[in-house]
């Protein structure tokens, strides 16, 4: 059964190019329960990043091959072009693009109810494609307490044009 606090009617819209730095991991069905370590190592070092434009914070989530299971997750702030890359981080270029938008209420640890129904219930009725490369992109904005670990959290979902 589905949270009621999740939203799978999204919204949409069009997302800017951003380069953004982070810590990335990869992760398997079994390893993947460590995601929480990733985040908790990223806030003991997100203050090394220099020029950040904003507070969120983004989970980003990149399939490897073929198993579903099998992907990298990057833990990431956006930043300006000119930002230097602190020591253990990496730097990714997401592009501009169209997104679908969904809308979680709670903790994190809902989401993977949401992202299935995502891609295994909303986008094969949607009439649309995913764009991939990253399959999708948490944000973890404003609305987001990170000590309680709760709050609004959205999931950016690319499209094809």
């Amino acid at each position: 059964m589905r949270d009621t606090r999740t939203e799978l009617s999204p919204r949409y819209a069009d997302g800017d190019p951003m380069r953004v730095i982070g810590l990335a991991e990869r992760y398997d069905a079994v390893t993947m329960n460590r995601i929480p370590e990733q985040w908790a190592h990223f806030q003991q070092r997100v203050d090394e990043v220099r020029d950040r434009f904003e507070r969120a914070q983004f989970g980003i989530f990149y399939q490897r091959g073929q198993n579903p299971f099998a992907f990298e997750y990057l833990t990431a702030v956006m930043v300006d072009d000119e930002a230097p890359l602190p020591a253990g981080f990496v730097e990714r270029r997401l592009p501009a693009r169209r997104h679908a938008v969904f809308t979680h209420r709670g903790k994190p640890s809902g989401l993977r109810p949401l992202v299935d129904a995502i891609f295994h219930d909303w986008l094969p009725r949607s009439g649309h494609k995913a764009g991939g490369n990253p399959d999708f992109v948490e944000v973890y904005g404003e609305a987001f307490d990170p000590v309680r670990l709760e709050g609004v959290i959205e999931i950016w979902v690319p499209l094809e044009s």
